[in-house]
């Protein structure tokens, strides 16, 4: 009995990877991204199967090595939790702590934009064209007011707008906020 029939796997002259190697070690490297309540299932499951492995017939070509123990699974750390959740749909803007940030409709359409486009230097005038469908002069300080009324009410603790002096606006900590779109737009 092989290893593939070991696992239910077809085996003989009609798989194409049967070739016997003799003296061989075959190292098995395979990473699984799965939840932090599976994994004491997972290892439960693959223990099972080691000890089901280790019970193979005498005629079979599989080797196995036992160990003073069955290996242990590690866990990665978990994906950090972005600082501030953009829900499209429902126009709102959620803390990592559940809080909601109240944002009038043009906060949060200028808000969403720079995180759309983030890493980019956006002009005040680029700004009034795309957030509030104005060709102005930059002269007017709106976008100024809307961007402060923005850093206020997401606090000190979310710096997330850079101002790049005499030019405009650029969203660098993109790490830091998640955009979830609408399920429903086509």
């Amino acid at each position: 009995m092989t290893l593939g029939a070991a696992f239910g796997e077809p085996t003989g002259s009609d798989s194409p990877d049967v070739r016997p190697v003799e003296g061989a070690v075959v190292e098995v490297t395979a990473r699984f991204v799965v939840a932090r309540h599976d994994l004491p299932a997972l290892q439960r499951d693959f223990a099972r199967k080691l000890r089901a492995l280790a019970n193979l017939p005498n005629q079979s070509n599989v080797e196995i090595q036992t160990g003073p123990e069955v290996p242990h699974l590690r866990s990665l750390p978990t994906p950090a939790e972005p600082e501030l959740r953009i829900l499209v749909a429902p126009r709102k803007v959620v803390r990592a702590d559940g809080t909601l940030v109240e944002l009038t409709r043009l906060e949060f359409d200028l808000l969403l934009f720079l995180c759309q486009n983030p890493g980019r230097v956006h002009q005040r005038g680029a700004l009034l064209n795309a957030v509030w469908h104005l060709n102005s002069t930059p002269s007017t300080r709106t976008v100024d007011v809307h961007i402060r009324r923005i850093r206020s009410k997401l606090g000190p603790d979310l710096d997330l707008i850079t101002t790049v002096r005499g030019v405009g606006y650029r969203l660098d900590r993109t790490t830091e906020v998640s955009i979830e779109p609408d399920p429903y737009a086509s």
